[in-house]
């Protein structure tokens, strides 16, 4: 089946490590020309390579999604390289593993500045390309604490994720007229370097946690051509655990 991302520019933020990586190289196999947006350098630098020596189409990108001036950056660096961007994977994001009453205000900001300022920077970035050009897919990531209140993730977590969640709405109206279309993937817990050993696995209906293929794929069947009739909405990914 042709999920019409052969030559697509996509964009995924968090993109070195864990569901980010996963879906660049997804994605990658699909044909897209993807960009590897991350914090860490090293990172950043390593895997890209990997997949590059695979015949892949990555372009490594060094971004903090919290600040303005690198997402600037970020889309610049892009844009030189491509001429255009066709989806944004907004998946960049950090958990804290505290209650209501250990977690600072300092956590608390950072985690709201990651995941919900960085997913708003990287989309009003991409937003008048995508306008332009009346075509688009925005992906953000929220999460099964956002609909919860949490499992074992401070409130500042759940709130950024209730937001992405949230704000996800905005966009898919904002959009629509524009052939822009946005939408969210809620998981529950996940296999990854963040939360691993954090979670046990019958906290989900199907006896397992998720690995990063499992959301990864949801993030594929967005951003291909199965999902055009799709806006505005959230897709849990979590094994039931949301009915536990």
């Amino acid at each position: 089946m042709n999920l019409g991302l052969e030559g697509k520019v996509v964009i995924v933020t968090g993109g070195a490590a864990g569901i980010g990586l996963a879906s660049v190289r997804l994605l990658a196999e699909e044909g897209a020309k993807v960009v590897m947006a991350d914090l860490s350098e090293d990172r950043v630098a390593s895997e890209s390579s990997a997949l590059r020596k695979q015949g892949y189409q990555v372009l490594p990108v060094v971004v903090d999604v919290s600040d303005e001036a690198s997402v600037e950056q970020m889309v610049a660096a892009v844009l030189s390289s491509y001429g255009t961007i066709d989806i944004l994977v907004n998946n960049a994001g950090i958990g804290v593993f505290k209650g209501l009453e250990e977690e600072t205000f300092e956590e608390w900001k950072r985690v709201l500045d990651v995941n919900l300022t960085g997913v708003h920077l990287c989309t009003r970035k991409v937003f008048d390309i995508m306008k332009e050009k009346k075509s688009g897919k925005i992906i953000s990531m929220g999460s099964l604490g956002g609909q919860v209140g949490g499992m074992k993730v401070t409130p500042g977590y759940v709130a950024s994720k209730a937001g992405v969640m949230g704000v996800t709405k905005s966009y898919a109206r904002h959009g629509a007229k524009y052939g822009i279309t946005a939408n969210a993937i809620a998981p529950g817990p996940v296999e990854t370097d963040m939360a691993r050993g954090i979670y046990s696995p019958d906290v989900t209906l199907l006896g397992r946690l998720a690995v990063a293929d499992d959301i990864a794929k949801i993030v594929v069947f967005l951003a291909s051509s199965l999902s055009d009739y799709l806006t505005g909405a959230t897709i849990d990914v979590n094994g039931g655990a949301l009915l536990r």
